[in-house]
């Protein structure tokens, strides 16, 4: 049992650490100040604008959990991180949230460095497939719940119901 709590203290204190030295760009094409993960609880999504199902369904369903949570959703951050920063540029992607319900529903785009270590820090599976600009990118699909420490509260399917992550947002809100 230690072996596994000193593992898991391990990845928060390695996310925590590499978090340092991210870097994102914002939707209007400014840098993304540091202060910005300890203001609120993120709850993050990583796909690319240009996906056909996945994204467009947890996007969806971020946008109806924070309508479902009403007041307590100012809580949280709820944040969709491109893993398609060719694609995806800044006003793309502020394009692109704009098309989903909720109103606290922002995108950010990491560098190639940040994401080579986002995908690590989180396990994220990412695979270009296909050639020119017609490729498509196969992705893990999770939802990971943040606090303002950047410790992983929780951690859902892509595919979960808007009403299922407002039940559990809701919990954590008052943590």
């Amino acid at each position: 049992m230690f072996g596994f709590l000193s593992f898991c203290k391990s990845k928060e204190d390695k996310i925590k650490e590499e978090w340092k030295h991210l870097s994102f760009v914002n939707p209007d094409g400014s840098l993304l100040k540091p202060n910005f993960w300890s203001e609120k609880k993120s709850v993050l999504y990583f796909g690319f604008s240009h996906c056909p199902d996945m994204c467009p369904l947890a996007l969806t369903n971020f946008g109806r959990a924070s309508l479902i949570l009403g007041e307590k959703s100012n809580r949280f951050r709820f944040i969709f991180v491109t893993l398609d920063p060719e694609r995806d540029s800044p006003a793309t992607l502020k394009n692109y949230v704009q098309n989903f319900p909720g109103k606290n529903l922002t995108a950010l785009s990491p560098n190639a460095e940040s994401l080579i270590k986002l995908t690590d820090l989180f396990g994220i599976v990412r695979e270009k497939v296909g050639e020119g600009n017609n490729y498509r990118i196969n992705h893990s699909n999770f939802i990971y719940v943040l606090d303002e420490n950047l410790n992983t509260l929780t951690s859902f399917p892509g595919g979960v119901s808007g009403n299922a992550l407002a039940t559990k947002l809701r919990e954590l809100a008052e943590l």
